[in-house]
């Protein structure tokens, strides 16, 4: 898992120093921008499947834009890293408390009047490390993994740009895959997938797949403007639509960052996320009785809310 992890960083960060690297000969046409923070920090959560609980802990995060333009094109790329770690009160192992991974590469070329754009983008979202639930001291099996779940997305469409800060896309053509590539939550059907064919017995017939496949329609909305002198704004909202199945279930994925610059090096940061997949299960055994039948518990579709308020070390570029 580590292997894995790193080398996808290896991949993403390679991505960022190549450009940088060809934006030397010709830096009138590439622009950076960039957040590293290192926090202090109070998260709550709500129905959140990867796994986490209520508390005080340190986190880092990371969001970093290298776009280039030139006369009628323009291709931007953005890599979103968040991850947090904590040691709950009488245990004896640290655990993740969030743990996002989100890369998106978007080509515009101008297409009529003066706010249109032909586009076509693509982008990854996942996690880095293993999601568990926690009962005390014990640690119990892994309710998600890097790239269980990953979400990969593909969309042909229209940019429309009224601003340097705000940009809509609508992209009627549009592919969502869903990986889960561990065996095990894939035989469980987690994320949506199909589950694994059982007999009388529960002996596995016919493995869980590690993949599911839709085409739809989606919208994507982007705002990002420093407010003031020291309040900053990044926000970014993801709508999905599958035409093959219950294209009125909308998938929603909705990022917002506010910092607020306290010194030059010293910033305090609201970070949150909210989540909606009608496929995905959320489940909460309320007594413990295994069977999802009481009024309290939940087994279904639900909004998954994150929020970390942090505040230390923030460097903006």
């Amino acid at each position: 898992m580590i292997r894995k992890t790193s080398l996808a960083l290896a991949l993403i960060f390679s991505f960022f120093f190549i450009n940088a690297q060809d934006a030397k000969k010709d830096t009138s046409y590439w622009q950076f921008h960039g957040f590293f923070g290192l926090n202090l920090a109070q998260t709550s959560l709500s129905n959140w499947q990867g796994g986490g609980q209520d508390n005080i802990a340190f986190s880092g995060l990371v969001n970093l834009e290298a776009n280039y333009k030139k006369d009628k094109s323009e291709w931007v790329n953005r890599l979103d890293g968040q991850y947090g770690i904590v040691r709950m009160n009488n245990t004896k192992f640290w655990q993740k408390n969030v743990d996002q991974l989100f890369f998106m590469s978007k080509y515009s070329l101008y297409a009529f009047k003066k706010h249109w754009f032909y586009t076509v983008m693509a982008d990854f979202r996942s996690q880095f490390a293993d999601g568990y639930k926690y009962s005390g001291d014990t640690l119990k099996t892994a309710i998600s993994r890097f790239a269980s779940p990953a979400y990969i997305q593909l969309a042909l469409g229209l940019d429309y740009k009224p601003a340097d800060y705000f940009v809509a896309t609508l992209s009627p053509i549009a592919g969502k895959i869903t990986m889960v590539s561990d065996q095990t939550l894939a035989n469980a059907g987690e994320f949506g997938v199909e589950k694994a064919v059982l007999d009388t017995a529960g002996n596995i017939i016919t493995p869980g797949k590690k993949a599911k496949y839709e085409f739809g329609g989606r919208l994507t909305l982007k705002f990002k403007k420093d407010l003031t002198k020291i309040v900053s704004l990044d926000t970014y909202a993801d709508f999905f639509s599958n035409y093959m199945k219950d294209p009125q279930n909308i998938d929603v994925v909705w990022n917002t960052l506010v910092a607020v610059k306290i010194t030059k090096y010293f910033t305090a940061t609201l970070s949150t996320k909210v989540l909606y997949d009608h496929d995905a299960t959320i489940k909460y055994d309320w007594n413990n009785d295994g069977k999802y039948e009481h009024k309290n518990d939940i087994f279904g579709p639900r909004t998954q809310v994150l929020s970390v308020y942090g505040i230390g070390f923030g460097y903006k570029f």
